[in-house]
């Protein structure tokens, strides 16, 4: 297990360096982190890997003390650990103009399965009018 990055060695991740880049969405209650390995050509190793972490929720006093309390909900302390850890792997990998061009790779990957998803529920609720 790698001692430069423990918050990631906790979750199980024993080669951090195999690490291309990640992903972070909320959930309802959870924070789901997704993380995308570079992986050689014909390798049996999973290309990405989610890690599901439970949003810390704690009672914060509102309207300076009328006893009126509100909940809220936080990104857990372990998140906190391996994103921060991430971003120095990710950083260290690419240059700014490169995660530029990652990031909007994503985003033209996420357009895409919208667009294909969009038509698709068109075509079922076509199908309903007939």
């Amino acid at each position: 297990m790698s001692t430069k990055y423990p918050a990631l060695a906790a979750m199980g991740i024993v080669n951090p360096n195999q690490i291309d880049r990640f992903s972070l969405q909320t959930s309802g209650d959870y924070d789901v982190l997704r993380i995308i390995y570079k992986r050689e050509k014909g390798s049996l190793l999973p290309g990405s890997k989610k890690f599901k972490f439970r949003r810390s929720t704690r009672l914060i006093e509102m309207d300076g003390g009328n006893k009126k309390h509100e909940t809220i909900s936080e990104i857990s302390p372990a998140l906190s650990g391996a994103i921060s850890e991430l971003h120095k792997l990710v950083n260290q990998k690419y240059t700014h103009k490169e995660q530029k061009e990652i990031i909007q790779d994503e985003m033209l990957r996420l357009e895409e399965e919208i667009s294909t998803r969009i038509t698709y529920l068109k075509s079922l609720i076509d199908k309903l009018d007939d």
